[in-house]
């Protein structure tokens, strides 16, 4: 008996102008009916090809579909031409998630008009039907004030609210295959785990069948039940997620696995630093919004921040999306100027510095940015990428700066010929490894690492962050690590700060923090992460409702609208940062005696 999906001999090309080569070659797919299946690797292993070519939207030419089939429910969609594609099952039947929500919502037109374009294209109701159904699939999803949403424009709405759009706009024409691109990568962990949540549950609400694309392996372990990883376009190795995870037989599913951050680093050497780099003292960063009347509004967007950072230490800062975590660190470079506050680099307060002083003070702090495909220049080679900041600070003629390009490429694990490239002709890896020698060129004392391995694949990001550890200790780097992925955080850092709505929450040794969280929210944001020992999806905490306008953040603790535990006083009083254990400092009432 047939699968009710199913991929045979599937083999996909692609032409360019230099060659015609092989992008996909499946020998095998099959996923029974109200199933999860996952498919993991690295970036440019083919997983979007198939998915596009599922879909009927790969594009050809360049794409070639050389030979296979693509059995869904007992018909050959390889043999459906584009009409019969976008009539019969397109949307109707199969629906595709996408990677960006923002990119696959128009712009344009409020939500409301877009879900019910969906829905009476493919359902044939009219405008008051449609509209109804709408209502309804808002509310399937677990937005609230659906008739409020389907007023608003695409940008009004978070992240993870846009993701339950595009959910239930791919739910809304009754679809029963459902193909999930990568569809929590730019969502925070306390999002993605509600938003694959509420994946399951409605799987099993409507039987839904479900093919999962993702690089993250720990997500589609706890997400899925079976797994196929795919490697050069090919297969490596596939089954059932526990015999996968569990027992690998094929190399490159071992090496997958073991590149997945493990959390704590096996190394964290417990020094007594006592020379402080950075201090930041009292904090604050609001910016203006449209007034309303006669009263000025601002975004709170750091709020009172006090912290220091000792000489070779690795600071890490953690928390979702308009925590405050970007503007803190673009303040502390002097890229934004401060409401108020003092930022003390080696004792000098960098706000009160002439131009001259700014300047040799910029040349020792030194950034590597989120996204190495748009921190690069694209049409410089990469000998003037990595030696504008040297043309900048230092005074040298080309010969010697080309041999300090040389030299930092070494050092960063590129060879020397790599000078004389474009950032087009480098892996996202690659690439970043640049972005770190632009860092290190002039020699800096703090480097601040924003998100560094987040848009690069799991082989990728454990090469960064080896990288990075030895680059620390053989230099005696200072670092400000921001990022998403606590586990990057947990194995780099030496102290880490937790932030919520523009405050620190909880600060200490990174050990103590993720061995004992002490704040409501630390604890739910580490609980919250798919490891490859979580059992299942619902092992997975959640964090209720969005994280309040930053206009007007809640009176007392500014948690206390998501806190389970929160009490009449928390609503009431701002908690004040306490020192609880060695190390240990958080503001919370719960642990005061």
């Amino acid at each position: 008996m047939s699968a009710y999906f199913e991929i045979r001999n599937l083999k996909i090309d692609y032409k360019t102008y230099e060659k015609q080569q092989n992008v996909l070659d499946i020998e095998r797919i099959a996923i029974e009916k109200g199933k999860t299946y996952g498919v993991v690797g690295e970036s440019g292993s083919g997983k979007t090809v198939l998915a596009l070519a599922i879909m009927g939207l790969l594009p050809c030419p360049p794409g070639i579909i050389k030979s296979g089939e693509i059995i869904f429910d007992g018909e050959d969609l390889l043999k459906k031409n584009n009409k019969e594609m976008a009539q019969k099952y397109r949307g109707r039947r199969i629906a595709m998630i996408f990677q960006d929500p923002m990119s696959t919502l128009n712009p344009v037109f409020t939500v409301g008009y877009q879900m019910m374009q969906v829905i009476r294209q493919h359902q044939n109701l009219n405008k008051k039907e449609a509209y109804k159904k709408a209502i309804e699939m808002i509310q399937v999803v677990k937005l609230p004030d659906a008739e409020d949403i389907m007023k608003k424009y695409p940008h009004q709405l978070s992240g993870g609210q846009r993701q339950r759009i595009i959910i239930a706009m791919a739910l809304a024409c009754g679809a029963e295959f459902l193909i999930a691109d990568e569809p929590t990568r730019n969502l925070d962990v306390t999002i993605q785990a509600s938003i694959l949540k509420l994946m399951k549950e409605l799987q099993k609400k409507f039987g839904v069948t479900v093919l999962f694309i993702a690089n993250n392996l720990s997500l589609v372990s706890t997400f899925c039940d079976e797994i196929a990883i795919l490697h050069d376009g090919k297969i490596a190795e596939q089954g059932r997620v526990k015999d996968v995870i569990g027992s690998p037989q094929n190399y490159y599913t071992k090496i997958l696995i073991n590149s997945v951050t493990k959390g704590e680093s096996v190394v964290r050497k417990k020094q007594e630093r006592d020379e402080v780099l950075l201090e930041v003292k009292s904090l604050k960063k609001y910016f203006p919004v449209k007034k309303r009347k006669s009263e000025r509004l601002f975004v709170k967007a750091v709020d009172d921040v006090d912290l220091k950072i000792y000489k070779g230490e690795v600071v890490g800062i953690v928390g979702e999306s308009g925590c405050g975590k970007s503007t803190l660190v673009n303040t502390i470079l002097n890229l934004h100027e401060p409401t108020s506050g003092e930022v003390l680099f080696e004792g000098k307060n960098i706000f009160q510095l002439d131009k001259n002083q700014l300047r040799k003070t910029r040349k020792d702090i030194q950034i590597v940015f989120q996204d190495p495909y748009w921190s690069l220049n694209p049409r410089w080679l990469v000998k003037d990428i990595v030696s504008e900041p040297i043309k900048v600070h230092e005074k040298l003629n080309s010969i010697s700066i080309l041999k300090r390009v040389e030299d930092l490429l070494e050092l960063v694990g590129l060879p020397k010929s790599s000078a004389f490239k474009y950032p087009h002709e480098f892996s996202g890896g690659q690439r970043q490894r640049i972005a770190i020698a632009r860092a290190l060129a002039v020699n800096p004392k703090l480097v601040v690492l924003d998100e560094p391995t987040s848009s690069i694949d799991v082989i990728s990001q454990a090469q960064i962050l080896e990288l990075l550890k030895e680059l620390r200790e053989r230099l005696g780097l200072t670092n400000i690590l921001i990022s998403h992925d606590l586990s990057v955080v947990n194995y780099m850092a030496d102290k880490v700060i937790i932030m919520y709505l523009g405050k620190i929450v909880e600060y200490g040794d990174a050990a103590e923090v993720f061995k004992n969280p002490l704040h409501p929210y630390t604890k739910a944001l580490f609980n919250s992460i798919p490891t490859l020992e979580s059992s299942d999806i619902e092992s997975l905490a959640t964090l209720e409702g969005n994280v309040p306008s930053a206009i007007n953040p809640p009176s007392g603790c500014r948690f206390h609208t998501r806190c389970s535990m929160a009490n009449e006083r928390c609503s009431r009083e701002m908690p004040v940062m306490k020192e609880y254990s060695n190390n240990h400092s958080t503001a919370c009432f719960l642990y005061e005696q």
